[in-house]
């Protein structure tokens, strides 16, 4: 089965949740208009309001290692990447953008419950989000991204200040994008390949013919159905959050695309895990 990539993403202005699911129904991402843009976090969250309302909250950051990025053994492995450390928000927004760090996946309630209601939780879907901060930094020294990966969830992405490119990929073969499966330690989720400066010779079936590219503005909210892979990267100093809600049975009779992209990726997901003695039935399932 073959999930096609349409040449350019639809865009939609405040759609009604009716409007929202016979659109998502297709399997295919799109961007809502008119509705982020009218939040108190989009018309207030400067770093100076920031620091006023949390400056002292504990946030987790990502530091990585010189060199991280040009060596695409780093991308898709637990391994690679160093634990998060915990460091106040203001001084991380004031950090003197020499370091490669990113303040990513912060869960909103946890890290920072003095914003959440400059915050409209999207109702498109009927059950609760799971809602993280990603604070992603540009400069000559660095540009903070996120490598090729997907996820197993519904993803309404809001971009909340700045703007990020977006490299999407339809989920079209599984194998196609190369997930280490051959180390134990390999995210299942994530890509050997940087599509930035794709090696045909390493990784010839990459389908980078594939590719959707597009800037996600400020104020604008990327619909991304499970399983499809996409790449993020700033282009200005800027803030997101992602709405992730956990894939039910009936979504899989809603978008009919999703389960033969499911039943194409769940075996080497289950191979995998067993292979590696770490197998969990109930992160199985979650897959």
């Amino acid at each position: 089965m073959k999930v096609q990539a349409n040449e350019s993403i639809l865009r939609i202005k405040s759609p009604s949740e009716k409007e929202f699911s016979e659109i998502a129904k297709q399997y295919q991402p799109f961007i809502i208009e008119d509705v982020a843009n009218h939040w108190d976090a989009y018309q207030q969250w400067s770093n100076d309001y920031l620091i006023k309302k949390c400056g002292n909250n504990l946030v987790p950051v990502r530091f990585y290692k010189k060199d991280f990025w040009n060596d695409y053994e780093n991308f898709a492995y637990e391994r690679s990447y160093e634990p998060h450390k915990e460091i106040k928000l203001q001084d991380y927004i004031n950090n003197d953008r020499t370091l490669e760090c990113y303040l990513n996946e912060a869960i909103l309630e946890e890290r920072f419950p003095e914003l959440v209601g400059d915050v409209v939780y999207p109702q498109y879907f009927n059950r609760k989000s799971f809602v993280r901060l990603w604070f992603g930094l540009a400069s000559k020294n660095f540009t903070s991204n996120s490598s090729l990966h997907f996820d197993a969830e519904h993803n309404l992405f809001a971009q909340i200040r700045g703007r990020k490119r977006i490299l999407l990929y339809p989920p079209i073969d599984y194998l196609s994008f190369y997930p280490p499966l051959e180390d134990a330690t390999g995210a299942l989720y994530g890509s050997k390949v940087n599509p930035d400066a794709v090696d045909l010779e390493l990784f010839p079936k990459f389908p980078w013919q594939e590719k959707i590219e597009f800037v996600l503005q400020p104020g604008e909210i990327l619909y991304l159905p499970p399983f499809w892979w996409h790449h993020v990267t700033a282009v200005d100093d800027n803030i997101s959050l992602s709405f992730w809600y956990g894939v039910k049975i009936a979504d899989f009779f809603w978008q009919k695309k999703m389960l033969s992209v499911f039943f194409h990726t769940a075996p080497h997901y289950l191979y995998h895990s067993i292979f590696a003695g770490n197998f969990s039935f109930w992160n199985f399932l979650k897959l």
